[in-house]
């Protein structure tokens, strides 16, 4: 054990100046630096970013949900991740989706990667423990988010399986959010998609009716067009073959 060891034990998700904030001597702090990482005192999580280990096994308290949200300042878990972080998977990734006002480098920690991923609502983001600094968005959002970003929703038939453990949501906050995503094609691809979890979810048919007039004139593609064959005028869209047996 270091010196510093007791001292450093709360001092979480911070820069190597500030870990060692007691050391006067700069070079001395940059050398304590170095030790204590390669006597896995403590670990660095990204540039500038540290966190110390338990002194009694060598690891971290921290789960990957709380090293997003503590390593990339103003940030929360979305898209696939949030699916996860929920339970509703049905595939686990190596990868936290990570949204935050500004775009960060990607970085990886402990095998597990975490990047990017664009958020431009404020709204629909939730913290639901006291104990840790983890945000993530609402499920309803997370549905929302996910059928306008296919790509970082593990695709369209790991979203479908996702869909079918959610039991029940607020069809107003789903309004709500496709409002102010303000995207014809997402009423057009949340009426078709979500058309198949009616029941289950407890839909009403006026929030299919309203992603009916939402959905302008045009004929759009749910994936791209080389894959998305199949027509389906109710919906005035175009949708993988396969889609249609999944969702029956």
């Amino acid at each position: 054990m270091g010196k510093y060891s007791a001292l450093i034990q709360n001092r979480r998700f911070v820069s190597g100046k500030e870990m060692f904030k007691d050391v006067l001597n700069k070079e001395t702090a940059s050398s304590l630096l170095y030790k204590y990482k390669k006597r896995n005192i403590i670990v660095q999580v990204r540039k500038n970013v540290y966190l110390p280990t338990d002194p009694t096994d060598g690891f971290i308290d921290e789960n990957k949900y709380e090293i997003a949200c503590n390593s990339v300042p103003n940030s929360y878990i979305s898209y696939h991740s949030a699916m996860e972080f929920y339970g509703l998977q049905n595939q686990v990734f190596n990868r936290i989706y990570v949204s935050a006002p500004k775009r960060f480098r990607p970085f990886e920690f402990d095998f597990i990667e975490y990047v990017y991923a664009p958020g431009k609502l404020q709204e629909g983001i939730i913290h639901l423990s006291e104990k840790n600094k983890v945000y993530v968005t609402d499920i309803e959002r997370t549905i929302v988010d996910c059928i306008d970003r296919l790509d970082l929703a593990g695709g369209i038939e790991e979203l479908i399986y996702n869909l079918e453990l959610i039991n029940e949501v607020n069809e107003n906050k789903m309004l709500y959010y496709l409002s102010l995503h303000g995207k014809q094609v997402l009423y057009q691809k949340t009426g078709f998609i979500l058309s198949s979890f009616k029941e289950q979810m407890k839909l009403s048919k006026e929030f299919f009716e309203i992603c009916r007039e939402k959905t302008g004139k045009s004929v759009r593609y749910l994936t791209d067009k080389y894959e998305s064959k199949t027509y389906i005028p109710e919906w005035k869209l175009y949708v993988p073959q396969y889609i249609l047996s999944l969702t029956e």
